[in-house]
């Protein structure tokens, strides 16, 4: 066989790469998505394809945490679309002229022989994309090798253009309109068994993904991680480390700023200058601020929101929990507990860690309401002090039995995940 690296997706196969693997492609994935299987009686265990030596190697994950990662580095489905429609654009304006492309064969410029017919419509390319993705007809469900044989070459039809799209749209535009047509759970990564071989000698036990990636980071913004600014220290530990349970696909592509021995004054309104300032100093990198749900952090910033911020800054809030659209409060003014939205009033971090810890002797720690905020027209609400100190030691009990189970099943994460998923579509 050929010596080339290609996108798996299912059990299609996509972007064929010649003696070599895309970089684009390679720094997609993480050195724990790495996958080696030596052959076993000249067949290799992992992959639709192997080498000589019959040992599949490769990266793989699932749609869903593909499509994150895209997410956050900004290939979005609107922009892959928008990619995607541009580059056919392109595509006809350069080859809609045949005596020009006659002109390019006459001087041997036989490179663009394949891009000379029209590609299809839009709607049409991607159903023919999510055709191909689905498993393959068995052979033995064919009558005849010759129908077997014209069905796999009707298959390769359906996705030719995505090939011929390479010269006209973003690698990670196409990466991102494949995926986008396959199940969450789809298996996907990049297959290079066909280049440890001979000929090519691919060196199979050196980190290939990891190090593509620091190349790119040190050069390209739009692939850097994603910088996520919180309130302070604790914010930002505590959503690493929930990151880490509930999203660990995302390690290394999206990063908490990290205060870690520094001074910075913490809250809403130092989470405010520090936007601010990185905004004045032309920062690179595309971040994320975001401040509690409560009453304090909306007033605080409020004037921010209102700027006229660069398309690689997104300013949010903790978003809105069903959990605490009808939670027992404690007014200023009576000792009786009510249910209350506290949603935008009291949504401090410490809301989100869990139904289970904030659950204290039988019942939800209570929030306190306080001061009437005039500008954003609600009271500012917070738990006790004492039951802050609780729930935390409860939450790090619970980060620690979620990394020795390394799973996120145990206990309630649906507060933490809509954060991390907050912030993974800042962009969208």
């Amino acid at each position: 066989m050929g010596h080339y690296s290609y996108l798996i997706v299912g059990d299609s196969q996509f972007l064929y790469t010649r003696d070599h693997y895309s970089e684009e492609l390679t720094a997609l994935f993480n050195e724990t998505d790495r996958e080696f299987v030596a052959s076993e009686g000249g067949e290799a265990t992992l992959g639709d394809e192997w080498d000589e030596s019959g040992d599949a190697f490769g990266y793989y994950t699932t749609a869903r945490a593909l499509r994150q990662r895209l997410n956050v580095q900004g290939f979005t489905s609107r922009r892959a679309l928008a990619n995607l429609s541009g580059g056919m654009a392109d595509w006809r304006k350069t080859y809609d002229n045949q005596s020009q492309l006659r002109e390019r064969e006459a001087r041997g410029e036989t490179l663009f022989e394949t891009l000379a017919r029209p590609p299809r419509e839009l709607v049409e390319l991607l159903a023919a994309i999510g055709e191909a993705i689905r498993p393959h007809r068995p052979l033995e469900s064919f009558a005849t090798p010759e129908a077997y044989v014209q069905y796999e070459s009707e298959f390769a039809e359906k996705v030719a253009d995505v090939e011929d799209l390479r010269w006209f749209v973003e690698e990670r535009s196409l990466i991102r309109l494949i995926i986008d047509q396959a199940p969450d759970g789809t298996r996907v990564g990049l297959d290079l068994g066909g280049l440890i071989g001979c000929c090519v000698e691919l060196d199979k036990t050196q980190p290939i993904a990891g190090p593509t990636r620091e190349r790119q980071l040190a050069s390209l913004p739009d692939i850097a991680p994603l910088i996520v600014l919180t309130e302070g220290s604790t914010d930002s530990a505590i959503l690493t480390q929930a990151m880490h349970i509930t999203h660990p696909h995302l390690a290394g592509f999206v990063r908490f700023i990290d205060y870690t021995g520094t001074k910075a004054r913490g809250g809403a309104g130092a989470l405010a200058i520090m936007v601010n300032a990185f905004m004045a100093a032309g920062f690179a990198n595309r971040f994320v601020a975001i401040a509690d749900n409560d009453a304090g952090g909306h007033e605080a910033l409020a004037k921010l929101k209102r700027q006229n911020l660069p398309v690689g800054c997104k300013v949010l809030h903790y978003p809105d929990l069903p959990l605490l659209t009808s939670y027992p409060t404690i007014s200023p003014d009576s000792p009786t507990v009510s249910l209350t939205n506290v949603n935008g009033v009291a949504g401090a971090l410490e809301m989100y860690l869990g139904q289970d810890v904030l659950t204290i002797d039988g019942t939800l720690a209570p929030v306190h309401l306080g001061k009437f905020i005039p500008a954003v027209q609600r009271p500012q609400g917070a738990l006790s002090s004492a039951h802050k100190g609780r729930i935390h030691k409860a939450f790090e009990e619970k980060i620690k039995t979620a990394r020795q189970q390394q799973d996120s099943g145990t206990g309630d994460w649906s507060g933490l995940h809509a954060i991390i998923e907050t912030i993974v579509k800042a962009f969208d």
